[in-house]
């Protein structure tokens, strides 16, 4: 066969079939394939970005009736809340009126308190007085009328004589004890025989009892009389409130706040002790029978 018509291709620019022209048509073909397929790559991108966009963009949108929503909500409890504060500060004002007239009325009573309790001090003081007064008249009178009666049997000779070991004075006989107890025990002896403590109405009867102490102590028919706790004055076992008395210096000092009985020192001035003190003697006291 014959192929010297023909020229082998090799490769070469010269070897192309169309020439020149061949090989720029090819290279167009590669540049628009090459287009093409970015296209619908961006096409896909922005396809699926859009996608995305929109789906985001509805979540947003959801959110944002949410929140118009709740701040809807949020305005109503605001108003609300701000009719909760006006009606408040109304029934605070209408609180602070009563209190302010609550604390006038108060500051009224009080003052009303304190002048009822000045009044009732000075009504306590005049009764107290006129109680110490009635005792003190109370035992003039019956000082008295046993001197009278003392006189007037004297002179018949018709009173009985003290006990043995009974001292008499001024109508009455006194026993001084040398045994030793408490105060209620001490009474309870001089109740046994007739008598009771002794009662010390004056100076005279003191010095009488003085003279007879034997370097002891002895218990006295006094105690004291105590409100909330607190000593409020002395009454002899018969009822009577003190008005003579012989304190020694410094007494009575209640100490510790038990000392409610009243003990006659071996010098003859008083002290008050606790009434559970065993180591006083006591002196009785009863009077003559006429």
């Amino acid at each position: 066969m014959d192929n010297s018509g023909y020229r082998k291709w090799d490769g070469s620019p010269e070897g192309v079939p169309g020439g020149q022209w061949g090989r720029c048509g090819q290279k167009s073909l590669v540049v628009t394939v090459v287009l093409v397929a970015a296209g619908v790559l961006w096409s896909l991108v922005l396809s699926v970005l859009l996608s995305k966009a929109s789906s985001e963009l509805g979540v947003l949108l959801g959110h944002q009736d949410l929140l118009r929503t709740n701040a809807s909500k949020q305005a109503e409890v605001l108003n609300s809340l701000q009719e909760g504060v006006g009606t408040c500060k109304t029934c605070c004002s209408e609180v602070k009126v009563q209190l302010q007239t609550t604390r006038t009325e108060l500051g009224e009573a009080q003052k009303k308190l304190m002048e009822l309790g000045s009044s009732l001090n000075e009504l306590r003081e005049r009764v107290t007085k006129d109680t110490a007064q009635a005792g003190r008249d109370r035992e003039d009178i019956r000082s008295e009328l046993l001197r009278a009666l003392e006189a007037a049997k004297f002179g018949n000779n018709s009173c009985e004589p003290c006990p043995t070991s009974w001292l008499p004075f001024a109508g009455s006989c006194y026993f001084f004890s040398k045994q030793q107890d408490k105060w209620e025990k001490a009474q309870m002896n001089c109740g046994n025989t007739g008598a009771h403590l002794v009662l010390v109405g004056d100076l005279e009867e003191q010095a009488f009892l003085s003279q007879n102490t034997r370097g002891r102590g002895y218990w006295l028919g006094l105690r004291t009389v105590r409100r909330a706790g607190k000593v409020q004055g002395y009454q002899w076992v018969d009822g009577v409130p003190l008005t003579f008395s012989h304190w020694n210096t410094g007494e009575p000092n209640d100490s510790r706040g038990r000392e409610d009985c009243v003990m006659m020192l071996h010098s003859g001035l008083w002290n008050d002790a606790p009434c559970e003190n065993e180591r006083d003697s006591w002196i009785c006291e009863k009077r003559r029978r006429c």
